[in-house]
């Protein structure tokens, strides 16, 4: 939950995502001067995976914990925010996003190795669909994500899009 103070954020929610983005980024780059032309043998595009799936997570986190308090719909303030050119707002896709991360390993298996939208349930095919909006449902689904997003594998580059949501979600409140 944030206050607003003269004009100005006071969001201690913030503040913790982007100290978390920073310890995360900071692997991430750690990894990304360790890649080479085995980097995905090696599991460090999986690593970076991991690590933008985790950071998504926490997006998510925020996302409820700031509009949760003031009264707003999950449905109304994930349709807030700046959007994708995909055409989804960032809160849609960071929440779906989450939510494949956090579930992915649940979904059919002949769904997830064939990439099968069509043997998904209906939340999961929902799901991908939101995501196929900004990048394919496939390996690194969650650093390609992050990429298309911010035009970098650093989750710090999520914070503007959060703020301009935080800004738009107080402007409704």
């Amino acid at each position: 939950m944030y206050l607003k103070v003269d004009g100005s954020f006071c969001d201690a929610d913030l503040n913790f995502l982007r100290d978390l983005f920073e310890m995360l980024d900071s692997k991430l780059r750690t990894l990304q001067e360790r890649a080479s032309s085995d980097a995905d043998s090696s599991g460090i595009y999986d690593w970076c995976d991991f690590l933008a799936g985790t950071g998504i997570v926490a997006c998510q986190r925020y996302l409820a914990a700031t509009h949760g308090p003031h009264g707003v719909s999950k449905e109304a303030a994930l349709a807030l925010g700046p959007h994708h050119a995909g055409g989804k707002s960032i809160a849609t896709i960071l929440n779906a996003a989450a939510n494949f991360w956090k579930h992915q390993d649940e979904w059919e298996l002949d769904a997830w190795v064939g990439r099968d939208v069509d043997i998904l349930g209906v939340r999961q095919r929902k799901t991908v669909e939101v995501i196929e909006t900004v990048t394919s449902w496939s390996d690194y689904t969650f650093a390609n994500l992050l990429y298309k997003l911010t035009g970098d594998v650093q989750l710090i580059g999520l914070i503007p899009l959060l703020e301009e949501w935080r800004r738009q979600l107080d402007a409704m409140v």
